[in-house]
Formats: structure tokens, C-alpha cells, sequence
């Protein structure tokens, strides 16, 4: 996989910046139990200036963003360190797992994506960042499953890999059953690429 660009000490005083006044946000939006909060109240939580806030978020729905991103590099951190051997399933669980154990997803991380899930737009902040991790789930799989390039082959299963996890996290953060995250991964992720499997079967015996 691509190398990670190394960041100036700026652009690393920028991203502190920036996930500070995003964790602050958080904790107002799980207190408050919604996304209703000014600007003027994160920005004072912050510790900084209203204006200074725009500078680094256009819009107040873009301050979620540096948190999915985080998890998102924490996965891609994952998919790269993943052992090159062993049941495909088990080491994609392994991967979304590690993360959620390096994050510590506890009683407030899973209200805060609860309030997330529970809102448009900032769902669609959740689902923006997701996006930025098919490709490299794509060339994960690419590698694990020798798929060729062409476009569909390509990107299509790593879609559905990655809408899969979110779809197992918003069942998990709004579900009474108790029911392992771990298990709901290893289900979506049987019923994903057994059907692309079957059709990368069918299309060799076709052809």
C-alpha cells in the first residue's frame, strides 16, 4: 500500500487543532442528546474564537468529520499490518476490531454515533469518510483475493465491505440485543463476499 504522507509540524498543530475542537463538540452533542449546539457554544467550549472555527469547519456539521477520519486511519492502519494468511473473515473482523479496541468504544462513543445515525447530515459526514476507505479496502481485497482491475471488480466489493461495517454500527449503537459487535461483523462480512464469490465463480465458469 501507498505510504502515509509525513505532516509538517503546521499541518500537525492544524490536525490537533482541529480533532480538539471536534471531541469537544462530541461531548456536547452526547450531553445535549442532539446536534443542536452553536458554533458559539463549541467554539467557547474550544477554547477558541467563533471565526477560528470556520476557519477550519465551513459549515458546524463538518466538525464530526477529523473523529470518522480518525477511525477511518485507524482501519486503514489495520488493513495494513493484517497478516497475508488465514480465513478472509476472520481477519477482516480482527481488523475493525482492533480499531474499535484502540478507540475504546464505550457507553458515550456509542451515544455519540447514535446521535450521529440519528441525524442527515451528519450521517452523511459518517458515510463521506467511509467512502475515503473503499480504496483502501480495495486494494486489500485485490491483494487477499488476486481481483483484477477492472473498475467494477474492483471497487464494488470494497463498497460493500465498507457500507456492511456501518451497517453493523448502527445496528450495534441502536440495538437492545446485546448481540457481539464481532458477530454482527462476521455475518455481514459471510453474506458479502460469499455472494461475490459466487459471482466471480460463475463468470469463470462462463467464460
Amino acid at each position: 500500500m501507498t505510504k502515509p504522507i509525513r505532516q509538517s509540524l503546521t499541518e500537525r498543530r492544524t490536525e490537533e487543532l482541529r480533532m480538539t475542537i471536534a471531541r469537544k463538540a462530541a461531548e456536547i452533542f452526547v450531553s445535549d442528546g442532539d446536534t443542536s449546539a452553536t458554533v458559539e457554544r463549541i467554539a467557547e467550549a474550544a477554547g477558541i474564537a467563533t471565526r477560528t472555527f470556520y476557519r477550519h469547519f465551513p459549515v458546524k456539521e463538518d466538525v464530526v468529520r477529523p473523529l470518522f477520519r480518525h477511525s477511518s486511519q485507524l482501519v486503514i492502519r489495520a488493513l495494513r499490518e493484517a497478516p497475508c494468511e488465514g480465513d478472509l473473515i476472520e481477519v477482516l473482523v480482527g481488523v475493525w476490531m482492533s480499531a474499535l479496541e484502540e478507540e475504546t468504544v464505550g457507553p458515550s462513543e456509542r451515544r455519540f454515533l447514535a446521535v450521529m445515525a440519528a441525524s442527515p447530515q451528519y450521517r452523511l459526514r459518517w458515510m463521506e469518510v467511509d467512502e475515503e476507505l473503499s480504496e483502501a479496502v480495495a486494494e486489500f481485497l485485490g491483494k487477499r483475493l488476486g481481483w483484477g482491475e477492472r473498475p467494477l471488480e474492483r471497487s464494488l466489493p470494497a463498497y460493500l465491505v465498507v457500507q456492511a461495517t456501518r451497517h453493523v454500527f448502527m445496528r450495534w449503537i441502536t440495538s437492545d440485543s446485546g448481540q457481539d459487535v464481532a458477530d454482527l461483523l462476521r455475518e455481514a462480512f459471510r453474506m458479502v463476499l460469499d455472494g461475490v464469490r459466487t459471482v466471480a465463480a460463475a463468470r469463470a465458469s462462463s467464460g
